[in-house]
């Protein structure tokens, strides 16, 4: 589930004040470290005092992380719920990051960054192809020649076995079902999300859609951005994607 993209900003929103609890089993550091395994396997190893943008931040997460270690960080999100979360999070670690309510599709910063990352397959919510590629192109046009964009995506496996469908365990510190029902012809993803406030009990439901790109597609439209020596990995491995992986890791330098 990746918040601020192209499409529906409102589900976030409405869950911004519990996502942390929600995503508290999520291992960012984790995350932080295979981003910079990446990197460092392209030769451009992340080091404190790199530019570095993190799209689709959320509550910041992913970027406090890599404040945290030393990067000069921008995050970037389209929902002003969740960013005023981030912004209290960073205040209270005392961490700088630049947070800024932008829309993926619909941002230009100057070619400044030494990378870009995306992740928890954030680039699944533009639906439509013709906002990727001008998400892609707007990525690039931040990054300096050479840059790396790290990002993943849910693949078509994924979505089609309805990987979304799942519910809460016990203890979870908030309570949820999902639902989800693909669409083959349109490779869409709707998922309904039922959840329980954590404080009130109170019930509240939110749809998400997702779209499923190919890594072909995904290849063709990094190209036509004018990105080069694309790479892609089963998520968390050093190996290759396979025919069942459910989310690869792109890695892409800028031309």
């Amino acid at each position: 589930m990746a918040p601020g993209t192209s499409g529906d900003a409102e589900p976030f929103a409405r869950i911004a004040r519990f996502y942390d609890a929600l995503m508290a089993s999520v291992p960012y550091g984790m995350w932080a470290d295979y981003v910079s395994f990446l990197a460092g396997a392209a030769d451009r190893p992340i080091e404190p005092g790199v530019r570095l943008l993190d799209l689709a931040t959320g509550t910041g997460s992913v970027a406090l992380e890599f404040a945290a270690r030393g990067c000069t960080v921008t995050g970037l999100d389209r929902s002003a719920p969740m960013l005023a979360e981030a912004d209290r999070k960073a205040l209270a670690r005392g961490l700088d990051v630049d947070f800024l309510c932008r829309d993926l599709a619909d941002f230009h910063l100057p070619a400044s960054f030494e990378f870009a990352v995306c992740l928890y397959d954030s680039f699944n919510y533009l639906l439509d192809s013709r906002l990727l590629k001008q998400a892609f192109a707007n990525v690039r046009g931040a990054l300096v020649r050479g840059g790396l964009l790290i990002f993943d995506v849910n693949t078509v496996h994924a979505l089609a076995a309805e990987l979304f469908t799942q519910e809460s365990p016990p203890g979870a510190p908030v309570r949820y079902r999902w639902v989800s029902k693909y669409q083959p012809r349109r490779r869409i993803s709707e998922i309904s999300m039922y959840f329980e406030e954590p404080d009130t009990g109170e019930p509240l439901t939110v749809t998400h859609r997702q779209r499923a790109y190919t890594e072909q597609e995904l290849r063709v439209f990094l190209s036509e951005a004018g990105f080069r020596d694309i790479r892609t990995y089963e998520a968390y491995q050093v190996r290759a994607p396979r025919k069942q992986s459910d989310r690869v890791f792109f890695v892409a330098h800028a031309g």
